[in-house]
């Protein structure tokens, strides 16, 4: 393989970088060039000695120019198109041109810029046996389970029967700036496919990265701040419903859900769990975002207050009519609202009497819930929370119950059954679980982890 020719003159022969394309293509492909000729891009190396153009691709042109070029340039012009062609490709392949951004990218201290060459190397390659209409078979696969593995801790899923990768982007919620978006596509383009989908968690993956583009990917994604990730057996990335910008929203899903990521999925990035942890925050009982099918649910609350003493018990209650659960009725010529009321709130506001008043804001907690070959509705707790504080300390007691007490490789609802429910809230309204935080997250527990996916 020509990159393997380029590697050798690189490491072994001392080559710069751009000396080593032109050197091994001459080699590879018997091109004839006397060393008199070779060393003309001697001065290429290193962007031009200036970190502009890369002098791996400089040496590559030049080995392009040597192998389709008949006479003069201007007498044909179809080499403009073979040299632009390659740019792209290399520009595609490598996410820049330029020398001081792959530089920065790509060079190690023992190898120097290796990576650049050999992927430089790589590219031609394909595109020689492109120009030459050569059906140029993919190379077996050279990746390990253990490379594999690797990058999925990374957020890299890798493509089945393929090198390839969908690269796995953190979004805050769902929430991405323009400026992100246009970093995302750009990534896209450069290093992928093109392709950008969404995950039903609200991360976006970039389709079809090489496997040899993936640190390029994630150093050209975090210059807009971007990283990627959310795979593995920890607090996976939390997803949020629209909360209060939709006319049901009882709470701040937004705000609420980016306090849990940096506290959660931020914060506690390195603990390992018996599975994955999935967290949902949903604006009202509608559940769009399904929190009861998550392990560990939040739904927006909006209590009332009834005063029996100003219900006129009209025959057309205005609050039984505005019900959708229809838990509200007349009964013996009061208004009767049973304990299943789920607190949306939609009958405020409706008696003209003002027996059915606003009350507090709140939160109502769902625990165990999950979705997949197995499923399980979440079980909600015994309490309605009144404060973000609240929720964020059951949210912790949970994860922290979870990695002490959950066997490695079950979900929590499968914890939860295991151990009780009763059992389960009981620590969860408690505090004695948070006194021992720090032995708990200390303990070298789930070493392996469950999650497969």
């Amino acid at each position: 393989m020509l990159k393997e020719v380029a590697r050798k003159y690189y490491l072994e022969k001392g080559c710069n970088c751009s000396e080593s394309l032109l050197y091994a293509a001459n080699e590879y492909y018997n091109m004839g060039l006397p060393e008199e000729t070779l060393k003309i891009m001697g001065g290429f190396g290193g962007g031009m000695g200036c970190k502009t153009t890369c002098g791996a691709l400089s040496g590559s042109i030049a080995a392009l120019s040597c192998m389709f070029l008949q006479g003069k340039a201007h007498e044909n012009p179809e080499i403009m198109e073979i040299s632009g062609g390659f740019v792209k490709k290399f520009d595609k392949k490598l996410g820049d041109t330029l020398c001081s951004v792959l530089e920065a990218r790509n060079k190690k201290p023992d190898v120097r810029c290796v990576l650049t060459v050999e992927t430089a190397a790589e590219t031609l390659e394909e595109y020689i046996a492109e120009l030459k209409g050569e059906k140029k078979e993919a190379p077996a696969s050279e990746l390990t389970p253990e490379d594999i593995k690797r990058v999925k801790a990374l957020g890299f899923l890798h493509n089945k029967g393929t090198d390839c990768f969908n690269g796995r982007i953190i979004t805050r919620n769902g929430k991405v700036t323009g400026k992100e978006l246009q970093k995302i596509s750009e990534a896209a383009d450069k290093f992928g496919s093109g392709e950008v989908v969404m995950t039903t968690r609200l991360t976006m993956e970039v389709k079809g990265i090489p496997y040899g583009n993936i640190e390029a990917f994630r150093a050209f994604l975090a210059e807009e701040g971007l990283e990627t990730g959310g795979t593995g057996s920890k607090v996976r990335p939390v997803v949020a419903c629209k909360g209060t910008t939709c006319q049901y929203g009882l709470c701040d899903t937004y705000d609420l859900s980016e306090k849990i990521h940096q506290r959660f999925f931020k914060g506690y990035a390195d603990v390992k769990l018996p599975h994955k942890f999935k967290i949902a925050v949903g604006g009202c009982p509608n559940n769009c975002v399904k929190p009861d099918l998550n392990d560990f649910g939040i739904i927006g609350q909006r209590m009332m207050e009834y005063d029996p003493e100003l219900c006129k018990g009209c025959k057309k209650c205005a609050v039984e009519k505005a019900c959708p659960i229809h838990v509200a009725s007349v009964k013996d010529g009061r208004l009767d609202v049973s304990t299943d009321c789920n607190h949306c709130g939609r009958c405020l506001g409706k008696c003209p009497f003002k027996a059915v008043t606003p009350g507090n804001y709140g939160y109502r907690v769902v625990i165990g819930g999950r979705w997949g070959k197995k499923t399980a509705i979440g079980q909600p707790l015994n309490k309605i929370f009144t404060s973000e504080e609240e929720v964020m300390s059951v949210l912790e007691k949970a994860v922290l119950l979870f990695r002490e007490q959950g066997k490695t490789g079950e979900r929590f609802a499968d914890t939860i059954a295991r151990l009780g429910f009763e059992n389960v809230e009981k620590q969860l309204l408690g505090d004695e679980i948070l006194a021992r935080k720090d032995e708990i997250i200390g303990a070298q527990l789930h070493l392996a982890g469950g999650a497969t996916c």
